[in-house]
């Protein structure tokens, strides 16, 4: 008798992890299918208009980089900062209705900047800006995913942690980076059509000494940072020239030398533990350190 129960324990604990496994794997499934639906559906516009992602002569001008900007990296940022401050406060209350309202709208706001971003790509000429523009729209899609299916609890914290730890939400980070990063790659391609001091790609992400950094242009330095954003997931409020500054100052102003730095990738790791970077720290030393960069008229360089 006894060995007749253990064998239905058994029985039932196979039965059990079995229908677990499906259900991780149905639900990391339905991630890649959000993404992979927004996707095809501009892949099938792009086909329908006789667009590739070939790079055309007249690609990355100023008025691409500039309409882009405006039409798909503003909402965008726009939604990254209001997400970033709604998820802090989110971590400090204690109120299950006013989770619960956090969390709705943070999917309203995706689904909303969403309308703003979808519209026929306008940067087929531009492989890095078309593809900016599709890594945004994937993005949205697994943020309204994410704030749109966790339930709120009175514990903020707690809910807060299980919406940053949500498959969805990482996916969505991890397309979010990428798109920062293409733009920022196709600014410096626009650099190295202006200047012939300005590479057109960032290179090799590599332990970079202050050295070879303080020989980069600005719009080399934002790509490689952009880059780094990607590789360790930094998703914040500030943009890359805000890290840059940063670099820039902890050299110029000696810290880093007191510190015993000797490397971007170091710096970087300080920067972000201590909480060091904010929003628009590069207009604060744009004078000071950037008066002679080629940069191109975007709104955040300036304003």
């Amino acid at each position: 008798m006894s060995q007749r129960n253990s064998r239905t324990q058994m029985l039932y604990t196979l039965f059990f992890l079995f229908f677990l496994i499906c259900a991780f794997a149905a639900f990391f499934t339905g991630v890649k299918v959000g993404a992979d639906k927004t996707e095809a559906k501009y892949e099938k516009q792009k086909s329908s208009n006789g667009y590739g992602l070939e790079e055309f002569t007249g690609a990355y001008q100023q008025k691409d980089l500039v309409t882009f900007y405006h039409n798909v990296f503003l909402p965008y940022r726009e939604f990254k900062q209001i997400w970033n401050t709604q998820v802090d406060k989110l971590a400090r209350s204690t109120d299950a209705r006013v989770n619960a309202a956090a969390m709705k709208n943070l999917s309203l706001l995706a689904d909303k900047q969403y309308e703003r971003v979808n519209q026929d790509s306008i940067f087929s000429n531009s492989p890095l800006l078309h593809q900016s523009q599709l890594n945004i729209l994937k993005s949205l899609t697994l943020f309204s995913k994410a704030s749109g299916e966790i339930g709120a609890s009175a514990s903020g914290a707690e809910t807060a942690k299980l919406l940053k730890n949500d498959p969805y939400t990482t996916g969505a980070v991890k397309f979010g980076l990428l798109a920062q990063k293409n733009f920022y790659d196709s600014m410096l391609k626009w650099g190295s059509k202006t200047s012939q001091k300005i590479p057109s790609d960032a290179g090799e992400l590599k332990t970079m000494s202050f050295i070879q950094w303080k020989k980069m242009p600005l719009l080399q330095k934002n790509a490689s940072v952009a880059d780094m954003m990607l590789n360790r997931g930094i998703f914040a409020a500030y943009d890359p020239q805000d890290i840059t500054a940063k670099i820039d100052d902890l050299i110029h102003s000696g810290t880093a030398s007191s510190l015993n730095l000797t490397d971007v990738q170091s710096s970087v790791t300080l920067l972000i533990s201590t909480g060091a970077i904010q929003v628009e720290d590069f207009m604060k030393c744009r004078e000071q350190y950037y008066s002679k960069e080629t940069i191109p008229q975007l709104p955040f360089f300036y304003e």
